[in-house]
C-alpha cells in the first residue's frame, strides 16, 4: 500500500489487502457540482470527472438535486462541490484551497463531511457557513466569523450537504478562497451572475465604463479566483481516485456479502445490487465461505471453482448499481470454519478507519439462528445485519422476531436492520439438483455455465 501523501495533487490507488480483495466491478465516477459556469470551466481544464453548473445559492442546489435525471450521470459514487468561496478568518489566505471538514447553516445547525480522505488534502481541511447573502464587506465577515466561528462562508454548502445526504449520496465540499477577510467585494459584483451562474460580460463592462477604477478592484480578485480554482480542482479531481472505501460511512455503509455460493447465480447477484441500492452502500465485498459452521455438509465444488464462479457472477451487474463490488478469498485461504466475526475483525485490523461503517447480509432465516453463531455478541458490536426477507417469511413475522430479538438483547435499532426489499427465493440446492439431471437452471448466468461445464461441476460431465 503506497504511504499517503499531503499534496492537493496526489492520487490514491485503491488498496488491495487479504479482506478487501480484488476489484470485480469499478464504482461509477462522482460528479462535481459548481454554481458558476467560471469554475466548472476552469475544472474541466484541470480535472476528468463529469461535471456541471447549478447556478448560485441554495435554491439551485434544490432544484439540481430535484432535477436529477439531468445530471450527466445519473448515479454518481459521491457528489463533490467544488467553487470559490470567501475567507471570514484572517489565518486564510485568497487563492488557497480547502477541503471541506464541517459545513454550518446560519442558525448553528452542523454536518460533518463523512468522506475519510485519508491520504489526500488540500491546504487545509476548513469548516464552511453557508450565508443566505453576498458577503460584502469586512464587517459583515467579521461578524459573520464571530457567530459561526466558521473559516469560509459562501451560499450553498449546508443546503448541498443537506441535498446529499437525502439523495443517499456521499459527499464533499472543496472551495477556493477567491477574497480574503480583509478584503471590500466591489458592490458591483452582485449584478455579474445570470440565475445559471454565468457570467454577464455586458454587464461587467457596463460596469467598468461607468466606473473605470472598478477594473482594477477586479484584477486582483479574478486572478485570487484562478489560482483558488486551479489548486482546489486538483484536489476535486484527486477524490476520484480515492478507493470506494474511503467513501464508507455510517450512513454510507460497507457491505459483506458471506455464503457458499455453490453455485452462485443471478438472484444472488441481483439481491446484492438491490441491498446496495438500499443502504447507499459504496463497496461490497462477497466472500464465499471455506466451511460453514452451520451446515453439516461441505460445498460440492471446491474453493477455486466457486471462487471463479462468484467472479463471472459478480462482475456484470447493472447500471443502477453505482458502488464498488470487490471479491475475497479470505475465508477461502483461512483454515478452519469461516466465522464472520473473524472475518470483520480481520477487515477492521486492516482498515480501522471502517470502524461503524460495516453491515453484512443475512437472510431472514439465517437471522433467527444468529444466537448460534461464533461470538454472535462480538459481531454485532462491529458490524450492523442487513436482514434480507427469504421466503415464505412475510415481513411482518421478521419485523416481530427482530422486535423481540432487540428488547430481549439490548438492540434498540434491531427493527431497522430488515431491508425493504421484496422477499427472494435463493436455491443453491435446486440449481444443482437440476444440472444433476442434466438441465441448465435459468437462473444460472451464461458466464457461469461456462465455469460449471468447463470444470464438470455437480454432474455435468456424467450426464452430458
Amino acid at each position: 500500500m503506497p504511504s499517503p501523501t499531503s499534496t492537493s495533487s496526489s492520487h490514491v490507488f485503491a488498496r488491495e489487502t487479504a479482506a478487501l480483495g480484488t476489484l470485480l466491478r469499478t464504482a461509477a465516477p462522482p460528479l462535481v457540482m459548481c454554481p458558476l459556469g467560471f469554475e466548472r470551466h476552469t475544472f474541466t481544464r484541470f480535472g476528468k470527472l463529469p461535471s456541471m453548473t447549478t447556478g448560485v445559492g441554495a435554491d439551485n442546489i434544490r432544484d439540481a438535486f430535484a432535477q436529477r435525471h439531468r445530471w450527466p450521470i445519473t448515479d454518481p459514487s459521491m457528489v463533490i462541490l467544488l467553487g470559490t468561496c470567501g475567507a471570514l478568518s484572517r489565518e486564510v489566505r485568497a487563492g488557497s484551497d480547502h477541503l471541506v471538514r464541517e459545513v454550518r447553516a446560519i442558525d448553528g445547525r452542523t454536518l460533518r463531511s463523512p468522506l475519510l480522505a485519508r491520504g489526500i488534502s488540500s491546504e487545509q481541511e476548513s469548516t464552511i457557513v453557508e450565508s443566505p447573502t453576498v458577503m460584502h464587506c469586512v464587517t459583515q465577515k467579521r461578524e459573520l466569523h464571530e457567530a459561526s466561528r466558521a473559516q469560509l462562508v459562501d451560499m450553498e454548502s449546508f443546503t448541498f450537504a443537506q441535498c446529499a445526504i437525502d439523495a443517499g449520496l456521499p459527499w464533499a465540499v472543496v472551495r477556493g478562497v477567491s477574497d480574503d477577510a480583509t478584503h471590500t467585494l466591489p458592490a458591483e459584483c452582485a449584478g455579474f451572475l445570470d440565475a445559471r451562474g454565468e457570467t454577464r460580460i455586458a454587464r461587467v463592462l457596463a460596469s467598468i465604463i461607468r466606473r473605470p477604477r472598478l477594473a482594477l478592484e477586479l484584477v486582483p480578485l479574478a486572478r485570487n479566483a484562478r489560482r483558488a480554482m486551479r489548486h482546489a480542482s486538483f484536489t476535486a479531481d484527486a477524490l476520484g481516485c480515492l478507493d470506494a472505501t474511503s467513501r464508507c460511512s455510517a450512513q454510507n455503509p460497507l457491505l459483506l456479502y458471506g455464503g457458499s455460493f455453490d453455485p452462485p447465480h443471478t438472484r444472488h447477484a441481483t439481491m446484492l445490487e438491490e441491498a446496495m441500492f438500499a443502504l447507499h452502500a459504496p463497496c461490497a465485498i462477497v466472500m464465499p465461505t471455506a466451511i460453514n459452521p452451520l451446515k453439516s455438509d461441505t460445498p460440492r465444488a471446491d474453493a477455486s471453482a466457486r471462487l471463479a464462479m462468484c467472479a463471472a457472477n459478480f462482475s456484470h451487474t447493472s447500471a443502477s448499481c453505482a458502488g464498488e463490488i470487490r471479491l475475497s478469498a479470505l475465508e477461502l485461504t483461512r483454515e478452519g470454519p469461516s466465522y464472520t466475526v473473524d472475518t470483520v475483525q480481520q477487515l477492521l485490523n486492516e482498515c480501522p478507519e471502517l470502524k461503524g461503517a460495516l453491515r453484512f447480509l443475512v437472510g431472514s432465516d439465517a437471522m433467527r439462528e444468529l444466537t448460534r453463531w461464533h461470538r454472535w455478541r462480538d459481531l454485532l458490536m462491529l458490524a450492523t445485519p442487513a436482514v434480507v426477507l427469504r421466503a415464505p417469511e412475510t415481513r411482518d413475522a421478521a419485523m416481530a422476531f427482530l422486535g423481540e430479538f432487540g428488547r430481549e438483547n439490548g438492540f434498540a435499532d434491531s427493527t431497522s436492520w430488515l431491508l425493504p426489499l421484496d422477499a427472494i427465493e435463493v436455491s443453491s440446492t435446486h440449481a444443482r439438483e437440476s444440472i444433476a439431471r442434466g438441465e441448465r437452471p435459468s437462473e444460472i448466468a451464461d458466464e457461469v455455465w461456462r465455469e460449471i461445464s468447463r470444470r464438470g461441476l455437480y454432474g455435468f460431465v456424467a450426464t452430458h
